[in-house]
Protein backbone atom coordinates (compact mmCIF):
# COMPACT_ATOMS: atom_id res chain seq x y z
CA UNK A 1 0.00 0.00 0.00
CA UNK A 2 2.62 2.47 1.00
CA UNK A 3 4.24 1.49 -2.38
CA UNK A 4 1.18 2.39 -4.65
CA UNK A 5 0.47 5.71 -2.49
CA UNK A 6 4.54 6.57 -2.91
CA UNK A 7 3.88 6.10 -6.68
CA UNK A 8 0.20 7.79 -7.29
CA UNK A 9 1.77 11.21 -5.21
CA UNK A 10 4.80 11.15 -7.90
CA UNK A 11 2.54 11.22 -10.70
CA UNK A 12 0.26 13.57 -9.29
CA UNK A 13 3.44 16.04 -8.97
CA UNK A 14 4.47 15.33 -12.23
CA UNK A 15 1.04 15.96 -13.51
CA UNK A 16 1.43 19.33 -11.51
CA UNK A 17 4.73 20.11 -12.74
CA UNK A 18 3.78 19.62 -16.24
CA UNK A 19 1.16 22.21 -15.87
CA UNK A 20 3.07 24.75 -15.27
CA UNK A 21 6.04 24.24 -17.51
CA UNK A 22 8.08 21.49 -15.14
CA UNK A 23 8.62 22.07 -11.52
CA UNK A 24 11.48 25.51 -11.22
CA UNK A 25 11.33 26.49 -14.54
CA UNK A 26 8.92 29.72 -15.47
CA UNK A 27 5.29 29.63 -15.53
CA UNK A 28 3.19 29.98 -19.04
CA UNK A 29 3.50 33.06 -20.11
CA UNK A 30 0.42 35.06 -19.39
CA UNK A 31 -1.40 37.54 -21.54
CA UNK A 32 -0.71 41.31 -19.98
CA UNK A 33 -2.03 43.42 -23.21
CA UNK A 34 -3.31 44.13 -26.50
CA UNK A 35 -1.36 45.25 -29.52
CA UNK A 36 -2.68 47.23 -32.97
CA UNK A 37 -0.73 47.80 -35.30
CA UNK A 38 -1.23 50.02 -39.38
CA UNK A 39 0.88 50.50 -42.28
CA UNK A 40 1.89 50.06 -45.83
CA UNK A 41 0.82 46.71 -47.47
CA UNK A 42 -2.76 45.91 -45.74
CA UNK A 43 -5.84 48.91 -45.27
CA UNK A 44 -6.68 46.84 -41.78
CA UNK A 45 -5.61 47.29 -38.38
CA UNK A 46 -3.80 44.26 -37.39
CA UNK A 47 -4.49 42.85 -33.44
CA UNK A 48 -2.18 41.07 -31.14
CA UNK A 49 -2.38 39.90 -27.73
CA UNK A 50 1.02 40.63 -25.39
CA UNK A 51 2.18 37.88 -23.46
CA UNK A 52 4.14 38.80 -20.00
CA UNK A 53 7.38 37.51 -21.69
CA UNK A 54 7.04 39.82 -24.85
CA UNK A 55 5.66 37.43 -26.75
CA UNK A 56 3.59 38.73 -29.54
CA UNK A 57 4.06 37.53 -33.14
CA UNK A 58 2.64 34.19 -32.57
CA UNK A 59 -1.02 35.62 -30.88
CA UNK A 60 -2.71 37.63 -33.84
CA UNK A 61 -6.40 38.00 -33.06
CA UNK A 62 -7.20 39.04 -36.79
CA UNK A 63 -7.36 41.95 -39.15
CA UNK A 64 -9.97 44.51 -38.86
CA UNK A 65 -10.64 46.22 -42.30
CA UNK A 66 -10.26 50.42 -42.27
CA UNK A 67 -10.42 52.98 -45.35
CA UNK A 68 -6.59 53.54 -47.45
CA UNK A 69 -3.95 54.13 -46.07
CA UNK A 70 -4.27 53.43 -42.57
CA UNK A 71 -1.14 55.52 -41.03
CA UNK A 72 -1.92 56.51 -37.54
CA UNK A 73 -4.21 55.28 -34.46
CA UNK A 74 -5.83 57.18 -31.17
CA UNK A 75 -7.48 55.06 -27.91
CA UNK A 76 -9.91 56.97 -25.70
CA UNK A 77 -9.47 57.36 -22.46
CA UNK A 78 -11.94 55.31 -21.74
CA UNK A 79 -10.72 52.12 -24.06
CA UNK A 80 -13.85 51.56 -25.66
CA UNK A 81 -12.90 53.78 -28.69
CA UNK A 82 -10.17 53.53 -31.12
CA UNK A 83 -9.48 56.12 -34.16
CA UNK A 84 -7.50 55.47 -37.16
CA UNK A 85 -6.23 58.31 -39.72
CA UNK A 86 -6.62 57.19 -43.10
CA UNK A 87 -4.06 59.37 -45.21
CA UNK A 88 -4.80 58.32 -48.96
CA UNK A 89 -8.83 58.38 -48.47
CA UNK A 90 -8.58 61.33 -45.93
CA UNK A 91 -11.08 59.74 -43.54
CA UNK A 92 -11.43 59.05 -40.14
CA UNK A 93 -12.22 55.63 -38.75
CA UNK A 94 -13.98 54.62 -35.65
CA UNK A 95 -14.25 51.76 -33.56
CA UNK A 96 -15.44 49.95 -30.41
CA UNK A 97 -12.92 48.16 -28.98
CA UNK A 98 -13.82 44.71 -26.98
CA UNK A 99 -11.11 44.82 -24.20
CA UNK A 100 -12.06 41.14 -23.38
CA UNK A 101 -11.30 39.32 -27.29
CA UNK A 102 -9.57 42.72 -28.45
CA UNK A 103 -11.79 42.26 -30.99
CA UNK A 104 -13.03 45.87 -33.22
CA UNK A 105 -16.42 46.68 -34.53
CA UNK A 106 -16.75 49.95 -37.07
CA UNK A 107 -18.81 53.00 -35.85
CA UNK A 108 -20.64 53.68 -38.57
CA UNK A 109 -18.78 54.90 -41.53
CA UNK A 110 -15.33 56.25 -41.84
CA UNK A 111 -15.86 60.17 -41.72
CA UNK A 112 -14.13 62.61 -43.46
CA UNK A 113 -12.63 65.60 -42.20
CA UNK A 114 -13.99 69.04 -44.03
CA UNK A 115 -13.28 69.11 -47.78
CA UNK A 116 -10.12 71.41 -46.79
CA UNK A 117 -9.08 68.89 -44.43
CA UNK A 118 -6.48 66.35 -46.23
CA UNK A 119 -3.44 63.79 -45.87
CA UNK A 120 -4.39 62.89 -42.07
CA UNK A 121 -1.39 61.89 -40.47
CA UNK A 122 -2.45 62.22 -36.64
CA UNK A 123 -4.54 61.55 -34.83
CA UNK A 124 -5.56 62.43 -30.81
CA UNK A 125 -8.11 61.94 -28.06
CA UNK A 126 -8.00 65.06 -25.55
CA UNK A 127 -8.19 63.69 -21.85
CA UNK A 128 -11.78 63.85 -20.83
CA UNK A 129 -12.57 61.60 -24.18
CA UNK A 130 -14.62 64.54 -25.51
CA UNK A 131 -12.78 65.73 -28.30
CA UNK A 132 -10.75 64.12 -31.03
CA UNK A 133 -7.73 65.63 -33.07
CA UNK A 134 -6.96 65.16 -36.55
CA UNK A 135 -3.36 66.22 -37.78
CA UNK A 136 -4.42 66.99 -41.85
CA UNK A 137 -0.46 66.91 -43.62
CA UNK A 138 -1.70 67.89 -47.06
CA UNK A 139 -3.41 71.06 -46.19
CA UNK A 140 -1.67 71.91 -43.00
CA UNK A 141 -4.51 72.09 -40.47
CA UNK A 142 -5.89 70.33 -37.84
CA UNK A 143 -9.41 69.13 -37.89
CA UNK A 144 -11.47 68.71 -34.40
CA UNK A 145 -14.35 66.85 -34.11
CA UNK A 146 -16.79 66.39 -30.81
CA UNK A 147 -17.21 62.81 -29.64
CA UNK A 148 -20.22 61.14 -28.65
CA UNK A 149 -18.52 59.59 -25.63
CA UNK A 150 -21.48 56.74 -25.03
CA UNK A 151 -21.54 55.85 -28.80
CA UNK A 152 -18.07 56.80 -30.32
CA UNK A 153 -19.53 58.79 -33.22
CA UNK A 154 -17.62 62.18 -34.74
CA UNK A 155 -18.89 65.44 -35.30
CA UNK A 156 -16.78 68.49 -37.05
CA UNK A 157 -17.10 71.33 -34.68
CA UNK A 158 -17.78 74.83 -35.68
CA UNK A 159 -14.52 76.53 -37.10
CA UNK A 160 -12.80 73.67 -38.13
CA UNK A 161 -9.93 72.77 -39.39
CA UNK A 162 -7.89 74.89 -37.47
CA UNK A 163 -4.45 76.30 -39.99
CA UNK A 164 -0.76 74.95 -39.04
CA UNK A 165 2.33 75.98 -40.72
CA UNK A 166 3.04 73.82 -43.71
CA UNK A 167 3.73 70.06 -43.90
CA UNK A 168 3.26 69.30 -40.37
CA UNK A 169 4.95 66.01 -39.25
CA UNK A 170 3.62 65.10 -36.16
CA UNK A 171 0.89 65.56 -33.49
CA UNK A 172 1.53 65.10 -29.24
CA UNK A 173 -1.37 65.74 -27.31
CA UNK A 174 -0.72 66.35 -23.13
CA UNK A 175 -2.99 63.92 -20.92
CA UNK A 176 -2.33 66.76 -18.21
CA UNK A 177 -3.85 69.59 -20.33
CA UNK A 178 -5.61 71.20 -23.20
CA UNK A 179 -2.85 71.13 -24.61
CA UNK A 180 -1.49 70.34 -28.70
CA UNK A 181 1.66 70.46 -30.24
CA UNK A 182 3.18 70.00 -33.49
CA UNK A 183 6.44 69.12 -35.27
CA UNK A 184 7.26 71.42 -38.40
CA UNK A 185 9.74 69.23 -40.30
CA UNK A 186 12.07 71.75 -42.03
CA UNK A 187 10.94 74.39 -40.58
CA UNK A 188 12.73 73.46 -37.45
CA UNK A 189 10.32 74.21 -34.81
CA UNK A 190 7.26 73.12 -33.26
CA UNK A 191 3.56 75.10 -32.99
CA UNK A 192 1.49 74.85 -29.79
CA UNK A 193 -1.82 75.20 -29.25
CA UNK A 194 -4.84 75.33 -26.30
CA UNK A 195 -8.36 74.21 -26.97
CA UNK A 196 -11.35 75.53 -25.11
CA UNK A 197 -13.75 72.83 -24.07
CA UNK A 198 -15.48 73.16 -27.36
CA UNK A 199 -12.34 72.38 -29.27
CA UNK A 200 -11.36 75.56 -30.70
CA UNK A 201 -7.79 76.04 -31.36
CA UNK A 202 -5.73 79.15 -30.63
CA UNK A 203 -1.68 79.11 -30.97
CA UNK A 204 0.08 79.36 -27.88
CA UNK A 205 1.95 82.92 -26.78
CA UNK A 206 5.66 82.52 -28.47
CA UNK A 207 4.43 79.85 -30.90
CA UNK A 208 6.07 78.66 -33.05
CA UNK A 209 8.86 77.54 -30.52
CA UNK A 210 12.64 77.29 -32.16
CA UNK A 211 14.33 74.31 -31.93
CA UNK A 212 17.64 74.81 -33.14
CA UNK A 213 18.85 76.06 -36.35
CA UNK A 214 18.95 73.69 -39.00
CA UNK A 215 17.07 71.06 -37.77
CA UNK A 216 14.53 68.80 -39.32
CA UNK A 217 11.75 68.16 -36.09
CA UNK A 218 10.15 64.57 -36.63
CA UNK A 219 8.71 62.93 -33.46
CA UNK A 220 7.62 64.15 -30.37
CA UNK A 221 6.57 63.13 -27.08
CA UNK A 222 5.06 64.59 -23.69
CA UNK A 223 5.94 62.73 -20.28
CA UNK A 224 2.78 61.44 -18.25
CA UNK A 225 2.69 64.30 -16.01
CA UNK A 226 2.68 66.72 -19.06
CA UNK A 227 5.71 68.62 -17.44
CA UNK A 228 8.07 67.94 -20.70
CA UNK A 229 8.40 67.74 -24.45
CA UNK A 230 11.01 65.76 -26.45
CA UNK A 231 11.63 65.87 -30.19
CA UNK A 232 13.56 64.47 -32.64
CA UNK A 233 15.84 66.46 -34.46
CA UNK A 234 16.55 63.81 -37.56
CA UNK A 235 19.28 66.31 -39.66
CA UNK A 236 21.33 66.91 -36.51
CA UNK A 237 21.21 63.62 -34.90
CA UNK A 238 19.68 65.33 -31.72
CA UNK A 239 17.15 64.66 -29.17
CA UNK A 240 15.66 68.11 -27.85
CA UNK A 241 13.86 68.57 -24.35
CA UNK A 242 11.89 71.19 -23.27
CA UNK A 243 10.34 71.89 -20.11
CA UNK A 244 6.25 72.97 -20.85
CA UNK A 245 5.71 76.31 -18.32
CA UNK A 246 2.06 75.23 -16.58
CA UNK A 247 -0.77 76.98 -17.35
CA UNK A 248 0.58 78.43 -20.48
CA UNK A 249 2.01 75.87 -22.47
CA UNK A 250 4.94 77.75 -23.88
CA UNK A 251 8.44 76.03 -23.96
CA UNK A 252 11.62 76.67 -23.24
CA UNK A 253 14.94 74.29 -24.21
CA UNK A 254 16.09 72.23 -20.64
CA UNK A 255 19.76 73.22 -19.76
CA UNK A 256 22.30 70.64 -21.48
CA UNK A 257 19.77 70.21 -24.65
CA UNK A 258 20.25 68.77 -27.29
CA UNK A 259 21.80 65.63 -26.51
CA UNK A 260 23.24 63.60 -29.23
CA UNK A 261 21.52 60.47 -30.49
CA UNK A 262 22.42 57.72 -33.30
CA UNK A 263 21.83 58.24 -37.09
CA UNK A 264 18.60 60.00 -37.96
CA UNK A 265 16.06 59.95 -34.86
CA UNK A 266 12.93 59.76 -35.76
CA UNK A 267 10.31 59.24 -33.27
CA UNK A 268 10.34 59.03 -29.65
CA UNK A 269 8.80 57.53 -26.32
CA UNK A 270 8.69 57.89 -23.11
CA UNK A 271 8.03 55.57 -20.09
CA UNK A 272 5.09 55.70 -17.85
CA UNK A 273 6.98 57.35 -14.94
CA UNK A 274 8.72 59.48 -16.83
CA UNK A 275 12.00 58.09 -15.96
CA UNK A 276 13.64 57.07 -19.65
CA UNK A 277 13.12 57.98 -23.06
CA UNK A 278 13.77 56.29 -25.96
CA UNK A 279 14.65 56.98 -29.50
CA UNK A 280 14.56 55.62 -32.95
CA UNK A 281 17.27 55.83 -35.27
CA UNK A 282 16.49 55.05 -38.74
CA UNK A 283 19.46 55.81 -40.25
CA UNK A 284 21.51 53.13 -38.23
CA UNK A 285 19.02 50.51 -37.20
CA UNK A 286 19.02 51.25 -33.42
CA UNK A 287 17.04 52.55 -30.89
CA UNK A 288 18.95 55.10 -28.12
CA UNK A 289 18.14 55.31 -24.83
CA UNK A 290 18.09 57.88 -21.59
CA UNK A 291 17.82 58.23 -18.17
CA UNK A 292 15.82 61.47 -17.65
CA UNK A 293 16.33 64.15 -14.78
CA UNK A 294 14.18 67.07 -14.97
CA UNK A 295 13.84 66.71 -18.51
CA UNK A 296 17.59 66.39 -18.99
CA UNK A 297 19.07 63.21 -20.77
CA UNK A 298 21.67 60.81 -20.18
CA UNK A 299 22.26 57.78 -22.09
CA UNK A 300 21.82 54.86 -20.21
CA UNK A 301 24.87 52.37 -20.48
CA UNK A 302 24.91 49.76 -23.46
CA UNK A 303 22.56 52.18 -25.91
CA UNK A 304 21.89 52.35 -28.63
CA UNK A 305 20.12 49.15 -28.54
CA UNK A 306 19.38 47.23 -32.18
CA UNK A 307 16.44 46.59 -33.48
CA UNK A 308 18.00 44.78 -36.44
CA UNK A 309 17.61 40.97 -36.61
CA UNK A 310 21.21 39.15 -36.67
CA UNK A 311 20.73 37.18 -39.89
CA UNK A 312 19.43 40.38 -41.46
CA UNK A 313 21.17 41.62 -44.69
CA UNK A 314 19.35 44.24 -45.29
CA UNK A 315 18.16 47.70 -43.06
CA UNK A 316 15.63 47.82 -40.57
CA UNK A 317 14.82 51.60 -40.37
CA UNK A 318 12.89 51.81 -37.32
CA UNK A 319 10.24 54.10 -36.91
CA UNK A 320 7.52 54.51 -34.34
CA UNK A 321 8.41 53.91 -31.03
CA UNK A 322 5.74 53.09 -27.81
CA UNK A 323 6.18 52.14 -24.39
CA UNK A 324 3.32 49.30 -23.39
CA UNK A 325 0.78 49.56 -21.33
CA UNK A 326 2.42 48.01 -18.21
CA UNK A 327 5.85 49.69 -18.85
CA UNK A 328 7.65 46.33 -19.18
CA UNK A 329 8.09 46.76 -23.39
CA UNK A 330 9.53 48.44 -25.86
CA UNK A 331 7.82 48.07 -29.37
CA UNK A 332 9.70 49.57 -32.26
CA UNK A 333 8.28 49.10 -36.02
CA UNK A 334 10.83 48.47 -38.33
CA UNK A 335 9.25 49.86 -41.47
CA UNK A 336 11.72 48.31 -44.19
CA UNK A 337 12.55 44.92 -42.29
CA UNK A 338 8.45 44.37 -42.05
CA UNK A 339 9.28 43.71 -38.20
CA UNK A 340 8.29 44.86 -34.83
CA UNK A 341 11.26 44.20 -32.22
CA UNK A 342 10.30 44.30 -28.76
CA UNK A 343 12.58 44.39 -25.68
CA UNK A 344 12.38 44.38 -21.94
CA UNK A 345 13.32 47.52 -19.79
CA UNK A 346 15.16 47.37 -17.20
CA UNK A 347 12.91 49.24 -14.48
CA UNK A 348 16.95 50.02 -12.76
CA UNK A 349 18.82 52.02 -15.05
CA UNK A 350 16.67 51.71 -18.86
CA UNK A 351 19.06 49.57 -20.76
CA UNK A 352 16.93 47.49 -23.02
CA UNK A 353 17.41 43.72 -23.49
CA UNK A 354 15.37 41.87 -26.92
CA UNK A 355 13.18 39.08 -25.98
CA UNK A 356 13.16 35.97 -27.17
CA UNK A 357 12.15 35.75 -31.30
CA UNK A 358 12.21 39.39 -31.65
CA UNK A 359 12.13 40.79 -34.01
CA UNK A 360 8.84 39.48 -34.92
CA UNK A 361 7.86 39.48 -38.76
CA UNK A 362 5.02 41.16 -39.91
CA UNK A 363 2.80 41.29 -43.23
CA UNK A 364 2.87 44.68 -43.17
CA UNK A 365 5.16 47.97 -42.92
CA UNK A 366 4.36 48.65 -39.29
CA UNK A 367 3.78 52.60 -39.14
CA UNK A 368 2.46 53.13 -35.78
CA UNK A 369 1.67 50.75 -32.73
CA UNK A 370 -0.37 51.26 -30.35
CA UNK A 371 -1.21 49.09 -27.14
CA UNK A 372 -3.56 48.70 -24.72
CA UNK A 373 -5.03 46.52 -21.66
Amino acid sequence: MKTKAFILSIILVLSVCAAFVGCGSTPLAQQVGLLYTVGQGSNSINAFKILSDGEINALQLANFATNPRPVSLALAPSKNFMYVANFTSNTVSGFSLNRTTGGLAPIGTAVAPSPVGTGPVGVGVSPDGKLLFVLNQTSANISVFSVDTVRGFLTEIVGSPFATLANPQFMVMSSSANLVYVSNGTLSNISGFAYNAGGTLSALGGSPFTVGAGATVGGLAIDAKGQFLYATDSVNNKVVSFSIASGTGVLAQVAGSPVAAHTTPVFVAVDATGSFLYATNQGSDDVSAYKISAGALTQVTGSPFTTKSSTATTAAQPGFVTVDVTNTFVCVANINARTMAVFVINPADGTLTAVTNSPFQQVIAPQWILTTN
